[in-house]
């Protein structure tokens, strides 16, 4: 039986604490955040090294922390639209609507804070068909932080980068990590609605959950 798609609702809040500095990610998300957890993005089981979605909803932008426990935290690459998926990396799908996108926002950092986003076209699941546009440079605000216990990156993304005012509304999305050894053991791919396709895709819309976004 396949994982069913999971929903989040945010309701519309400003914290006092949530500001557009560094600052943000050494506050205490818990009680102002919905949480998710994420799993094996090939069929939901819960993964060695765990990663928690904490979300936050404001007038002006959506807020995303990821806390990623992790024995070994490393990446190489700190520029702009580089290829962090080849290493460690966190993302983020997203797309305005109910419906299964076929165009996508595709958003990333890794440990050293470096940024990837960009525009999917994907009409039918198969990456024969599906084309990337980095044209796409919004400005968007990340912070990064490695520590003893993992690593964790907090982002703060305007509503009108989607082309949207508020963020009221549905949206589609899926949140993913990669866990990626250098020493070459096993990948984690985790997922918070798995995309259950063997090898690994991530870009399967399809398997997005559902976003729902209320004012206060």
């Amino acid at each position: 039986m396949q994982p069913t798609i999971p929903t989040i609702t945010l309701v519309q809040s400003a914290p006092e604490w949530l500001v557009l500095d560094a600052s943000v990610i050494n506050a205490d998300w818990r009680a102002d955040s919905v949480q998710c957890i994420l799993s094996n993005a090939l069929n939901g089981t819960p993964q060695k090294y765990a990663t928690t979605v904490r979300l936050i909803a404001t007038t002006s932008h959506l807020w995303v922390r990821f806390d990623c426990a992790d024995a070994d935290v490393w990446a190489t690459l700190t520029e702009h639209d580089t290829p962090l998926y080849t290493e460690e990396v966190v993302e983020l799908f997203i797309a305005p609507g109910s419906t299964t996108p076929k165009q996508y926002f595709e958003l990333q950092t890794n440990p050293n804070n470096a940024q990837f986003d960009g525009i999917i076209q994907n009409p039918d699941e198969h990456r024969s068909t599906m084309s990337l546009d980095l044209s796409w440079n919004p400005q968007w605000q990340s912070w990064t932080r490695v520590d003893v216990a993992g690593w964790v990156s907090v982002w703060a993304l305007p509503w009108s980068i989607f082309g949207r005012n508020d963020g009221v509304g549905e949206w589609r999305c899926n949140f993913y990590r990669i866990d990626r050894p250098r020493n070459g053991d096993d990948i984690e791919t985790s997922a918070w609605s798995p995309t259950l396709r063997e090898p690994v895709d991530f870009h399967i819309p399809s398997r997005f959950g559902i976003l729902n976004i209320t004012a206060q």
